[in-house]
């Protein structure tokens, strides 16, 4: 080898006596150790978080030359509620060696199976005999990028290996390994005065109170034609995050806190971590919405007059109302899923105020096809009135509201034994619409009829037999249920539960009169809808229109007509969500899982 690499010489009068040398005379004595097996921090200025630092940081070589490795690695893992922990990575001892030992540190997100194999040498040369290690790390590669390096110098030391590092807290323990590489380095001189010293002291986390430094390199908001534009400050309002285009470096990802309106920065590391934000332009209210709306492909159907059967997942469907932008799900999706209060639901739309529409798609599994409902059996019983097509009725009365239908009785039960306890996530103002608008002719909407028995054609019958053209608008106010103190509606539900409309049933891809088995709201069985059909005048028997069992839109009597009661609610506009909206892993309520109790009785 070359004479630069040969460092630890000893100078000796023969060349008898250098080789009778022992390695004991070389030896340099080194510990390296952690702080044991486990170390808790926690202390007040954490708010409540645990950092846990674990590793085996023991140098425990013994006859180490010049040119010694070894690697170890230590894990950092912090446990608490989201909080951003602030360390240092140090090393603290003493070094009594003249060499600075020299030091590599890298960090990953998974632990690593990293070793390092050194084979000790010698060499004669010049009457001297040259005491060295080659050594080689294996799987270093892995290892990625470097992200501290330096030397320990003499002396009581406390060297600060890695500064400013950060690690967010979580609830499940989030975790960070460091791997540190120290070297006995080889030098060009003599290192004689290394024999009989020692190098021992430990490695582990030190809490700082840095303050994490982000950097916004640039900021961009979404235009009309889908372009961005550069702009000097990020929108206070009108925006949203874009996360899946938005990026950080140093291993950082963005968010958005819907709870208080801003940017989250997670797996934050390092300081000076710089971040490229994207902003597209707001869709609705409420960050519920703005999470399901997020990334989909925004659509807009004019013909209704066909069904729609297409796989329509990662696209919403617009339309513009009086009230506003409602967004819905048409056709086949797999991603309208939502779990609350222990049941599934599917997405209907999202309302013009941000809320959710949700309709019941199955209690202890995600249902697609069978006896998805919470009960059945007729509409309201009742026979020779055009009134018993009111989920809330007064004979005599076109909007009567005196009383319950049995189908609405049916489901406040079912909202009092399953939802109650959940009722500060349901919304009591969006309503459900049974438009009692009548007609006497079937062509057209002529305000005329709708009272006795006289043959009347309600409203949604004209649009979805006749014209083809469904609404969300509910055009009478009486018609519109919400819950008492409601802003909007009649006022009269004592529970914000209902059923879907027949319009919102054409608008998700049924047709009057043609099957439709691919669209998602079809389930094999007939069903309810909440919107009046029809009236004849022979006996006054009434209609209100079902979804039938092939799919299709018509018409059921209310009496005798044993049919499926699938319950609907809204879900409030400031639901946080997790999930992605597909059967197995839907959209959960936060804070509105399946609670458990007890009911005591007597006796």
């Amino acid at each position: 080898m070359k004479d630069k690499n040969k460092k630890l010489m000893i100078v000796v009068a023969s060349l008898l006596l250098v080789i009778g040398v022992s390695f004991a005379y070389f030896t340099v004595s080194i510990i390296l150790k952690g702080e044991g097996s486990k170390v808790d921090f926690t202390t007040a200025t954490l708010k409540g978080s645990k950092l846990v630092v674990e590793g085996n940081l023991v140098f425990d070589d013994i006859d180490m030359y010049p040119g010694h490795q070894n690697v170890s690695s230590i894990k950092v893992t912090a446990t608490g509620d989201n909080e951003l922990i602030p360390y240092h990575v140090i090393w603290e001892g003493e070094n009594g060696l003249n060499t600075p030992l020299n030091y590599v540190v890298y960090k990953t997100s998974s632990k690593v199976d990293v070793s390092v194999q050194c084979e000790k040498e010698q060499e004669v040369m010049n009457g001297a005999k040259m005491y060295y290690e080659e050594c080689s790390i294996q799987n270093v590669e892995s290892l990625g990028s470097v992200v501290a390096e330096g030397t320990i110098g003499e002396g009581k030391v406390k060297e600060i290996l890695v500064k400013d590092e950060f690690i967010t807290a979580s609830p499940t323990g989030e975790e960070v390994y460091y791997y540190v590489i120290l070297e006995y380095p080889n030098l060009e001189e003599s290192q004689n005065g290394d024999i009989g010293n020692s190098f021992k002291g430990e490695v582990t986390v030190s809490l700082s109170e840095t303050e994490p430094d982000i950097n916004i390199i640039a900021a961009y908001i979404e235009q009309e034609d889908g372009t961005y534009k550069e702009v000097s400050e990020i929108p206070q309002s009108g925006y949203t995050l874009n996360i899946e285009k938005s990026v950080c470096n140093n291993g950082a990802t963005v968010g958005w806190d819907y709870d208080d309106d801003s940017i989250k920065v997670k797996s934050l590391t390092k300081s000076g971590t710089s971040c490229y934000l994207y902003f597209d332009e707001q869709l609705c209210t409420g960050r519920a919405c703005n999470i399901i709306l997020s990334n989909k492909n925004i659509a807009v159907r004019t013909d209704f007059s066909t069904v729609l059967t297409e796989d329509t997942t990662g696209t919403v469907y617009l339309a513009n109302t009086s009230k506003g932008t409602t967004y819905y799900f048409a056709g086949n999706p797999t991603d309208n899923w939502v779990k609350f209060a222990g049941f599934y639901w599917r997405i209907i739309r999202i309302n013009e105020d941000g809320t959710l529409r949700l309709i019941y798609s199955g209690k202890d599994k995600p249902e697609i096809t069978g006896t998805i409902a919470v009960g059945g059996g007729d509409f309201s019983g009742r026979i020779g009135d055009n009134a018993y097509v009111g989920y809330m009725y007064s004979v005599g009365s076109l909007r009567g509201l005196g009383t319950s239908s049995m189908i609405k009785d049916s489901l406040d039960s079912w909202y009092q034994n399953n939802l109650l306890n959940y009722k500060s996530k349901i919304d009591g103002n969006a309503g459900f619409c049974g438009d009692r608008t009548p007609s006497t002719s079937s062509d057209s909407i002529n305000n005329s009829g709708g009272t006795g028995k006289i043959t009347t054609y309600y409203a949604a019958y004209v649009r979805l037999w006749t014209d083809k053209l469904p609404t969300f608008e509910c055009s009478d106010s009486s018609d519109l249920y919400t819950t008492s103190g409601s802003n909007a509606g009649n006022g009269a539900l004592t529970y914000p539960i209902g059923l879907i409309s027949a319009d919102e049933v054409a608008f998700a891809g049924g047709v009057r009169g043609l099957s439709n088995t691919n669209y998602y709201l079809y389930t094999g069985q007939y069903y309810w809808t909440m919107s009046p059909w029809f009236c004849r005048s022979e006996d006054g028997r009434a209609m209100v229109a079902r979804i039938n069992d092939d799919g299709s839109i018509d018409g059921g009597w209310v009496e005798n007509m044993s049919h499926g009661y699938r319950p609907v609610i809204n879900v409030k506009s400031d639901v946080q969500l997790v999930g992605t909206g597909t059967s197995s892993d839907p959209y959960v309520v936060v804070g509105a899982r399946s609670i458990l109790f007890c009911r005591s009785t007597n006796g």
